[in-house]
């Protein structure tokens, strides 16, 4: 449980952990999660389930999040607006909600916000997407843009991207890439030096969004281990995240933690992978004919297999960063259709028909990874955290009106059973 770290210590105190690394205290109490049946995207069904959920956790439906979001407070809300159509790419069209956050859900939590903010404070809902996803016609599919005008209380819809691409020929020419103004508050660069994951691992392979990889190995070269964060979204006193029940080609899973890219806007500080093969230092493809191969493919998937040793790294990295900072954490995982296969783009439609709740990040991620079928222990980066804080599956309570709560993480039921690209059928729960 080491993991390389000297600075922290574990103390267990009956069921609570308290876990601190460096200069910061992760208070883990016995953490809840609960799970329930939502049939429809419907703003009845939406909303009842919405109830359902965080009524299983505790929470009054009248106002349920009085308990942590006071009036005056700025929250920030972050779904997975990761792009605004299919790719062409795609061999496979489904529903793009099988990609991107629902608008009826991220509304009903906004609803939910306002009346606890009662008049007071700012709800931003906000993403950073991938560079190519067209924002305005992404605002158009959702008409999210409506919620604006909705409350008493301050609302506003943003994107944070000061850089995005508008031609995917240009894709990965970062001279090429549009200009606009980003975060209307600016940006925050967290340094997280010695405590990056990316720390003493040779930089000079890096790569990040574009091919110009000069930023990414700069930014991630001895003691500058950089990430730059929207300062709405980082100095936000709650954030609430809305990620979609997705599977992700490079890191088998894409829920919470995973989602923290769409919370940097430097966007080539994010190391995705080791130009080349194991041979040569690199985890871009498993061997050299993979990589010779893509040469000649007009579509490539590089750093999309379970050897990349890079990425899992970057996202420690960001969920570390996070917790740099006190705040309320909150989550609602969105799986009322979910997204198998090809992720995070290309994902084959999953009607899995539920919503997940929890107030911690990290537990949300573990136990939708489970509800998938998945074993997360088989995750590097919940894995990770896993060892380090000492968390065994049964300090996670499961509340569901569908699924039993004992020995939900030991059964070998593979639950809503996610299909996952062949290169990470090893992930999967043994039956």
């Amino acid at each position: 449980m080491s993991m390389g770290y000297t600075e922290h210590y574990i103390k267990y105190i009956e069921r609570k952990v308290i876990f601190t690394y460096k200069y910061h205290t992760y208070n883990m109490e016995l953490k809840k999660s609960s799970i329930v049946k939502v049939e429809n995207y419907s703003w009845n069904e939406v909303n009842k389930g919405l109830d359902e959920v965080l009524e299983l956790l505790g929470f009054n439906t009248t106002n349920p999040f009085e308990s942590f979001i006071r009036p005056g407070m700025r929250v920030f809300i972050k779904p997975n607006w990761v792009a605004s159509r299919w790719r062409e790419s795609c061999d496979h069209k489904g529903d793009i909600y099988s990609v991107i956050t629902h608008p009826n859900l991220i509304e009903a939590v906004c609803d939910r916000v306002a009346l606890a903010l009662d008049g007071k404070g700012e709800i931003i809902v906000g993403d950073n997407p991938s560079i190519d996803a067209d924002f305005n016609e992404l605002l158009e599919l959702t008409k999210i843009k409506k919620i604006e005008k909705k409350y008493a209380v301050k609302c506003t819809v943003i994107d944070m991207r000061p850089l995005f691409c508008d031609n995917l020929e240009n894709y990965g020419n970062k001279e090429a890439m549009k200009k606009q103004s980003g975060d209307p508050l600016g940006e925050v660069e967290v340094n997280l030096r010695d405590k990056s994951l990316l720390y003493n691992v040779d930089s000079s392979l890096f790569r990040g969004v574009f091919d110009d990889r000069t930023d990414t190995v700069k930014s991630h070269t001895g003691d500058q281990q950089l990430y730059t964060f929207g300062r709405s979204l980082y100095e936000a006193d709650v954030y609430i995240s809305i990620p979609k029940l997705k599977t992700h080609q490079k890191v088998g899973v894409t829920l919470n933690l995973k989602g923290l890219v769409g919370s940097i806007t430097q966007k080539n500080q994010l190391v995705h992978w080791r130009v080349g093969t194991p041979e040569t230092g690199g985890d871009e493809y498993a061997s050299r004919a993979e990589y010779e191969a893509s040469k000649k493919s007009s579509v490539t998937h590089r750093g999309a297999w379970p050897g990349n040793d890079t990425i899992w790294r970057m996202v420690v990295d960001l969920y570390q960063c996070m917790l740099e900072r006190e705040r309320k954490y909150f989550t609602i995982i969105d799986g009322i259709v979910g997204g198998e296969g090809q992720g995070p783009f290309c994902p084959n439609t999953k009607e899995s028909k539920v919503i997940l709740a929890s107030d911690d990040l990290l537990i949300g991620d573990i136990v939708a990874t489970r509800l998938m079928g998945f074993n997360p222990q088989k995750i590097k980066y919940l894995n990770y955290f896993m060892e380090l804080m000492g968390i065994q599956f049964d300090d996670i309570e499961i509340i569901s009106n569908i699924y039993e709560s004992n020995n939900f993480f030991i059964k070998k039921d593979r639950y809503l059973d996610f299909s996952i690209p062949e290169q990470w059928e090893g992930i999967k729960v043994t039956k």
